[in-house]
């Protein structure tokens, strides 16, 4: 599980509601997560969805926003705080967990890495470094979501700002 936090305080060009916010900022949202829910009220609010491609074998995180909307009509500014969590989606993390046991019986197969009688170091090092990937390629995947939210929060700073 990987906390996520994004603010920005825009200064907007025209007067804007928190209704109208709202909606750009879950549009802006939807480009880049496939939403699953959204709170009713209007100045604090919770999202919830999915990254990832749904044509791709695995979602990437499932993602679990509180969004928070403060627009100060006198000052025309409005601060925009999103924090929250992204969590491995539970396709990806099934489809490691496969990959790593099938890694397991391939390596069984006689001359995969070192199929003597006894274990070795380049066993041990093979499994080390897969393990490693799968650790990075998570985090990665976990760390996308912060960037969507920054992509969104600057299409609302060019579209009000």
């Amino acid at each position: 599980m990987k906390h996520i936090e994004a603010s920005r305080k825009i200064a907007l060009s025209r007067a804007v509601d928190t209704e109208e916010l709202k909606k750009s900022l879950v549009n802006c949202i939807e480009n880049a997560i496939n939403v699953d829910r959204v709170g009713e009220a209007d100045d604090h609010f919770q999202i919830t969805g999915t990254t990832g491609s749904p044509a791709s074998m695995t979602r990437h995180a499932k993602v679990n926003l509180n969004v928070k909307l403060n627009v100060d009509t006198k000052d025309k500014t409005a601060r925009i705080i999103i924090s929250g969590y992204a969590q491995a989606a539970r396709s990806m993390t099934i489809f490691y967990c496969l990959a790593f046991v099938l890694l397991l019986f391939v390596g069984l197969l006689p001359g995969f890495v070192e199929t003597n009688t006894s274990s070795n170091a380049i066993d041990a090092l093979f499994f080390l470094i897969f393990g490693i990937f799968i650790v990075y390629d998570i985090n990665t995947k976990l760390n996308l979501t912060r960037e969507y939210l920054e992509t969104a929060l600057d299409s609302l700073d060019t579209i009000y700002g």
